[in-house]
């Protein structure tokens, strides 16, 4: 019998195509800062158990968050070795024998931050360029061969490839000066990845909508950013805000790096994970504004939106007035792994709601998996 909310929620519960890959619905797990790897970036039962467990709640993809290509021990899970490959099948084969989702590694770069702690990309020489992209190359591979059913390339945030993209790039050679320059090392990366997976493998991309950041990108630069990505070829974008370090005013207690995210970072932080003083769905308009923008260029590239989107009717209403084509939720699902199915089931009263406390990345900034308090995994 047909639950009555999936006619409550017409939009919500619809199937979309990326690509090839079909979702169930538009509601999927966004990149999360887990902590969860052990010491050494390897796959951990606790995550597996974490991301089933979410996975069974519903959603229709998860984007796994953080996953480092670089060889450079850093404090994110790692796919830079084929040793990480077996970790990494064992969880997206208990996902996929024991739930509908599909899954999604985020491939990211991040690198020993260079002079104020901010991952300035203008020092960069252009050998450790070609690395980087034969990194993004080799992850793919990987992805693919663990048995991901997407990848999704971080390019948001205050890591490598979104320093690349930002007005602050003040490179003076071919990888900085005009916005073509500037995206000269995401293009180099998709071209070798999609070489490398094949045309109907699904191959995103996350980018700041707005970077948040005196002289950094606003719509102004991402309008055209989007458009091109589109024109490229990537199968989504997903679109995010701030995160920068820039204008964060503390250091990390242990490492001694500015944290660019709540409680302790800056502007740009909050945007990123906007926190409860903020309004509901705030970053929202910026992925509207770039899927329009995507639309009138002739290019029907999904676009996923995230930060504060605590209740269906919100989602709902987001997806049904076009503004995005996928909602991204993540502290939604720390406090309640059933958020998608209670919704789809017209039990949206029994969602155990977020309060956007951000106790969960005061978590992650004292070395701790950056879990919700109040719920006991």
């Amino acid at each position: 019998m047909m639950s009555t909310a999936t006619s409550k929620y017409k939009v919500l519960f619809t199937p979309i195509l990326i690509n090839q890959l079909k979702l169930e619905n538009r509601l999927v797990m966004s990149p999360t800062h887990d902590g969860l790897a052990d010491e050494e970036g390897f796959v951990t039962s606790e995550a597996i158990n974490f991301y089933l467990k979410r996975a069974m709640g519903g959603l229709s993809m998860i984007v796994i968050g953080a996953v480092d290509v670089n060889p450079r021990r850093s404090p994110h899970a790692m796919l830079s070795d084929d040793r990480f490959i077996p970790g990494w099948k064992e969880l997206v084969g208990r996902i996929h024998s024991e739930s509908g989702a599909k899954v999604c590694t985020q491939l990211i770069h991040a690198r020993k931050m260079a002079r104020n702690w901010i991952q300035d990309t203008d020092d960069l020489p252009s050998e450790e360029i070609n690395k980087i992209i034969a990194y993004f190359e080799a992850g793919a591979v990987r992805s693919q061969e663990a048995g991901f059913d997407a990848i999704e390339i971080h390019a948001a945030h205050g890591y490598t490839l979104s320093s690349f993209l930002s007005l602050r790039n003040k490179r003076e050679d071919e990888y900085g000066g005009s916005i073509d320059g500037r995206m000269k090392i995401i293009a180099e990366i998709y071209q070798k990845t999609r070489a490398a997976v094949g045309t109907s493998y699904p191959v995103g991309i996350r980018i700041n909508g707005d970077e948040f950041i005196v002289g950094g990108n606003s719509l102004q630069q991402t309008r055209i950013i989007a458009r091109k990505l589109a024109e490229m070829g990537f199968d989504y974008i997903s679109v995010s805000a701030g995160g920068k370090y820039e204008d964060s005013p503390a250091f990390h207690p242990k490492f001694g790096s500015p944290w660019p995210y709540p409680s302790s970072g800056g502007y740009s932080g909050y945007r990123a994970m906007p926190p409860a003083h903020m309004p509901e769905a705030v970053n929202v308009y910026l992925a509207a504004d770039l899927r329009k923008t995507v639309r009138q260029a002739g290019y029907s590239t999904p676009i996923i939106t995230a930060g504060r989107i605590p209740h269906p009717r919100i989602a709902e209403t987001i997806i049904s007035g076009e503004q995005a084509d996928l909602i991204g939720l993540s502290r939604p699902l720390l406090r309640d792994p059933n958020w998608v199915i209670k919704a789809k089931e017209g039990r949206e009263k029994e969602i155990t709601r977020c309060t956007y406390c951000n106790e969960c990345m005061d978590r992650l900034i004292q070395d701790e998996p950056g879990l919700c308090v109040y719920l006991n995994e």
